[in-house]
């Protein structure tokens, strides 16, 4: 998506770095609180909740966290109701959201999200009620165009004076008295237009992106569970069937290693060459290419080299069952057990084996303080194996989803990237 459109303002403090060029008009500062007025919100909990019955959806502040866009179309969110036996009786009407409230997550334990706010652009004439740990701030001037403000918030500027005002140590929060004295740099309305409806076609762009890619992760999986129940079977060159799949350990397929990690005080090994892999550098892709950490190549006698292409799985901790492919020789730390297929197996095939089983896996490990799998119970793993041909084509498939995954992945985060330089560069 092209910015050619807009123009780079110079040396002028009341106009932001990008522009449309029909405005000249400098902006104007305004406090929130002369544009917006606080309505009551109700404090009902999850329990209070469902999605199966009730007359009056609720928006609870979790979900502006985790799931509502920014401009909110009620036809497009998955919004719950109020129980039918709730009593809403001393419910203001005033109190009823309408088209152009701003709803505001008033509390949170991280300031990434305390503050984080969502734009009622069509409630489809429903009852709504702003819930828990919200502030529910409604227009009181025709100075706002629907859409801009919550634009306006994600801004740097705003995020800023947010995180500011919010008070608390584990949990942060914010008071109306301090939301309505932030400051608000305001365009004319045809300019709030203007970027509501640009920023607007980017969040169409990183939703379609989206829901591309969940769509194409569901076929993945659908597709890995009629493959590794055998429903859904390859044939050679000339047809036929592939012979029938054998059951076989894990350590009967490749050579299994467990890694290990030199103390954080020998800082000789740490700030090399030699990639270093521990569980926070498998993260969903299928290979692991580079690290934030690598050692120096200084002897570091438990360091068992691994080849390029040899399956990594994390066996101990939080994340057990996270998987992926070294894409580089590498080196890995206690928590990871690595697997090198012989040569009667594909290490491809291995990766996406382990990774459509990782759960099943996962609850092997229990439910001890530190759960694990150790080296012998990995080894030990009994799974129904294909010939290595069959275990190729196999591999080949699945690893075309992954690449068309990783291609939509990547213009996702270009286009998230596209539109944080925006939200810093078109607002004051």
């Amino acid at each position: 998506m092209s910015t050619a459109i807009l123009r780079i303002e110079k040396k002028k403090s009341e106009a932001p770095q990008l522009r449309f060029p029909e405005f000249e008009e400098n902006w104007k500062e305004k406090r929130f609180g002369e544009l917006y007025s606080f309505y009551n919100t109700n404090s009902l909990s999850r329990d209070k909740l469902n999605y199966d019955e009730g007359e009056v959806y609720n928006i609870h502040y979790g979900d502006i966290h985790t799931k509502f866009q920014t401009h909110f179309y009620l036809k497009n969110e998955n919004v719950p109701l109020i129980i039918s036996d709730v009593d809403l009786s001393n419910i203001k009407k005033e109190s009823y959201c309408k088209n152009g409230d701003i709803i505001m997550a008033d509390a949170s334990e991280d300031y990434a999200d305390i503050g984080k706010s969502i734009e009622l652009i069509d409630i489809c004439n429903v009852k709504l009620l702003s819930g828990l740990h919200t502030f529910l701030a409604r227009p009181i001037s025709d100075k706002t165009f629907v859409g801009f403000t919550s634009y306006l918030l994600k801004s740097w500027k705003l995020r800023k004076q947010i995180m500011l005002i919010a008070q608390g140590t584990k949990v942060l929060s914010l008071s109306t008295n301090r939301v309505a004295n932030l400051k608000l740099d305001i365009p004319t309305l045809a300019e709030q237009r203007k970027i509501a409806s640009f920023l607007s076609t980017v969040d169409e762009k990183i939703q379609q992106l989206s829901s591309k890619k969940e769509l194409l992760e569901q076929y993945k999986k659908g597709v890995m569970q009629q493959l590794f129940a055998g429903k859904l079977r390859f044939k050679d060159e000339n047809g036929k069937d592939y012979p029938d799949w054998e059951e076989k350990k894990l350590g009967e397929v490749g050579k299994i290693v467990t890694g290990s990690t030199p103390t954080t005080s020998n800082v000789e090994y740490y700030n090399g060459k030699q990639l270093f892999v521990s569980p926070a550098d498998i993260n969903g892709t299928r290979y692991v290419l580079n690290t934030k950490t690598t050692l120096t190549d200084l002897g570091f006698e438990k360091g068992r080299k691994l080849k390029k292409g040899t399956v990594l799985f994390v066996c101990i901790g939080s994340t057990i069952g996270k998987v992926a492919i070294a894409g580089l020789d590498c080196i890995t730390n206690q928590q990871i057990n690595a697997i090198e297929a012989n040569s009667f197996n594909s290490n491809n095939f291995i990766f996406s084996l382990l990774e459509f089983n990782a759960i099943r896996i996962k609850l092997l490990a229990g439910v001890q303080a530190v759960p694990q799998i150790n080296k012998t119970d990995f080894s030990n793993l009994k799974f129904m194996f294909p010939s290595l041909l069959e275990q190729k084509k196999i591999a080949d498939f699945l690893s075309s989803i992954d690449a068309k995954i990783e291609n939509v992945n990547q213009q996702l985060i270009q286009t998230q990237s596209f539109k944080k330089g925006l939200l810093q560069k078109m607002f004051i």
